[in-house]
């Protein structure tokens, strides 16, 4: 009789330990938690009055590190106003992944922070926003002034349950930044 409560008391311990075991493989990884995303291209598409006018891209086709990305120059029009659409891609992917899809879908997730170089004569205006009133920068008005040339960073914040909920400007100090590029532009 001693025998088989030695033996139930062991056998429950055992599955006692092993049911409270923790499993490694099922555990999330920070990056399961943060994913950032890979973005191999993005792509600033511009628009007067509905029509194309150019699409200037920054491509860094094997990621960070390795080869050394092109970033083709902005060369917009003086005293114009143009809508511009960020295009991201991760053309490591097949089929080529659309990150612009997925900021769209997260967008209360996401903001693109704009910074024309001091002198630029340069404004950026957002044209959307996320459900909080909070801008998302995919889709922005671009006003030029008079003649002038500098540079145009383009920074893209992954802020998941941080950024603000309020209808203000946001916060760029917020988050990990997912990309970010500097195009040099002469408004002529």
């Amino acid at each position: 009789m001693k025998k088989i409560i030695l033996s139930s008391l062991i056998l429950s311990f055992v599955l006692l330990v092993s049911s409270c075991k923790r499993n490694d493989d099922d555990a999330p990884t920070p990056q399961d938690q943060n994913e950032e995303e890979l973005i191999t291209t993005v792509s600033l598409i511009i628009k007067e009055n509905g029509v194309l006018v150019d699409t200037f891209s920054f491509k860094d086709s094997d990621g960070v590190g390795g080869e050394a990305p092109t970033i083709e120059d902005i060369t917009l029009d003086a005293n114009k106003t143009y809508t511009c659409t960020l295009l991201l891609l991760d053309e490591t992917k097949n089929p080529v992944e659309n990150i612009s899809e997925e900021i769209e879908e997260e967008n209360d997730e996401h903001q693109f922070f704009f910074h024309p170089s001091a002198g630029t004569n340069l404004t950026v205006n957002y044209l959307d926003f996320d459900d909080n009133n909070v801008p998302v920068g995919l889709e922005t008005e671009l006003v030029t002034g008079a003649a002038s040339s500098g540079t145009f960073r383009v920074v893209l914040k992954h802020q998941p349950g941080v950024k603000p909920t309020t209808g203000d400007t946001g916060n760029e100090a917020l988050g990990e930044t997912d990309v970010e590029v500097e195009f040099d532009v002469t408004i002529q």
